[in-house]
């Protein structure tokens, strides 16, 4: 008889560590392994350009995704004329065919504005053809 309490506790306890180790486990995220860049996503149409996010911090890694949804050749120019403290120009251009897609990385080690626009003649005039892209 004396052993059935002792039994109990064992089982009681074992239950408890078991259901601590199931909660823990799910706080945790899904992978230790953090997001290293921050996705934009570009989509240039034959009117406009548009981007999901007209923002990131200083010392993000940012991963553009440029894809040209129109159906005419288009560009895209990200702050190339711009220059950094260290005299280096800022940036890249690209120009895309009717549904082609690009991946640039960039580094922002600075804070400021980006400038982005369509290079292309056609494109010039068109308002909706240019922004800023901000550095916080």
């Amino acid at each position: 008889m004396k052993l059935r309490p002792i039994a109990l506790t064992v089982v009681a306890g074992a239950a408890i560590v078991a259901g601590a180790l199931t909660v823990r486990a799910a706080a945790r995220p899904d992978t230790t392994i953090p997001q290293v860049f921050v996705p934009v996503r570009v989509t240039v149409t034959d009117a406009r350009i548009s981007l999901d996010r007209k923002s990131a911090h200083r010392g993000d890694a940012v991963r553009f995704t440029i894809r040209n949804a129109g159906t005419k050749m288009h560009n895209f120019t990200l702050g190339t004329g711009a220059k950094a403290g260290t005299g280096k120009q800022v940036g890249f251009t690209t120009t895309l065919k009717p549904r082609e897609e690009k991946f640039f990385l960039l580094f922002l080690d600075y804070r400021g504005s980006l400038p982005y626009r369509s290079g292309l003649k056609a494109d010039l005039n068109k308002p909706g053809m240019r922004g800023i892209f901000k550095i916080l």
